[in-house]
């Protein structure tokens, strides 16, 4: 899985706001946005680690 792939999916796990169709829908969301940066040439990107860090600790 690529890295912003998973950075993403481990967003969407820990911060479970909503119902479980808005849960989901956000889920493949990300996952189609990082999809198409990944094909447009912008592979290797990833979160920030800071703010991953605070975006978790919500």
């Amino acid at each position: 899985m690529r890295d912003l792939n998973y950075q993403l999916k481990q967003l969407c796990d820990r911060n479970r706001d909503g119902s479980y169709a808005t849960q989901s829908d956000r889920a493949r969301i990300l996952s189609h946005v990082a999809n198409q940066l990944h094909d447009l040439g912008w592979a290797g990107l990833t979160l920030p680690r800071a703010w991953l860090k605070h975006v978790l600790k919500m």
